[in-house]
C-alpha cells in the first residue's frame, strides 16, 4: 500500500509548512482545494523542491481542458469527476496518456456501484478511487461494501481510499489493502503532522 496526503487546506503557508514536514515520509502528494486558490503552477514548485514526490492534480473536474495545465506542468495523476461522460474519459486517457500522467476516476457517493466500476475499468481509467463507505454519516462504523466489492471486481486498476480516515478508524480498510490510502485532515490539522504521519505509515507498514 502507498501513503497519499491530501492537502484540502487553503493556507499556502500551512501547506508548505506541513508538506516540508511530511515529505519524506509519503509516496503521494495529492493537491486538492490548495490548488483551487494557488493553480497549477504550485506543481512546478513542489516539483522542484521535492523532485522524488508522486503528485496527483485533485480537481474532480469532467473536461479536459480544465486538466489540460496541470498535466503540462508534469502531474503524475489528475482525477476526473466519475459521472463524466464516456468521450471526456477517454479524452483524458488520450491526451494524459502521452505526457506520461495517468487518469484517476473519483466515485462518490451519487455515483458509486459495481456497474460504474465496472464501466470506468473497461474504459482505461489508471485508477478508481473512493470513500469506502459511501454513507458517510455512518463512518468510521467500518461499513466497507464498496471497497469488498471492488477488491472482488477489479482486476487492472489501481484502487484509492479517501474519506474520514484517522488512526482509530483506519483498520477496517487496511485489512483489505488497496492500493493507496490518502488521509488529509487529520495530518494538517494536527499540531503535530509529521507523528502523525509516521503513525499512519507505521499501521499501514503493519498490513503489508
Amino acid at each position: 500500500m502507498k501513503f497519499q496526503l491530501a492537502m484540502d487546506m487553503t493556507n499556502e503557508g500551512q501547506f508548505w509548512n506541513v508538506l516540508n514536514q511530511t515529505q519524506d515520509l509519503i509516496d503521494i502528494l495529492e493537491i486538492g482545494n490548495i490548488g483551487m486558490y494557488l493553480g497549477a503552477q504550485l506543481i512546478s514548485k513542489v516539483r522542484e523542491k521535492y523532485p522524488r514526490l508522486t503528485i496527483l492534480w485533485d480537481q474532480n473536474v469532467r473536461d479536459l481542458y480544465n486538466n489540460i495545465p496541470a498535466i503540462n506542468l508534469g502531474a503524475d495523476y489528475v482525477t476526473v469527476d466519475a459521472s463524466a461522460s464516456d468521450e471526456d474519459f477517454i479524452l483524458h486517457l488520450e491526451y494524459a496518456h502521452k505526457l506520461n500522467c495517468k487518469v484517476v476516476a473519483n466515485l462518490n457517493a451519487d455515483t458509486a456501484g459495481s456497474a460504474q466500476m465496472l464501466r470506468l475499468e473497461e474504459l482505461g481509467v489508471d485508477q478508481i478511487s473512493f470513500h469506502p463507505n459511501v454513507h458517510a454519516n455512518l463512518y468510521p462504523a467500518g461499513d466497507t461494501l464498496q471497497l469488498q466489492i471492488a477488491k472482488l471486481l477489479l482486476t487492472q486498476t489501481e484502487l484509492s481510499t479517501h474519506g474520514g480516515f484517522t488512526p482509530a478508524n483506519i483498520f477496517p480498510v487496511l485489512e483489505l489493502k488497496p492500493d493507496i490510502v490518502c488521509v488529509g485532515a487529520a495530518i494538517w490539522n494536527d499540531p503535530n503532522p509529521r507523528r502523525i504521519t509516521q503513525n499512519f505509515v507505521e499501521l499501514l507498514q503493519k498490513y503489508k
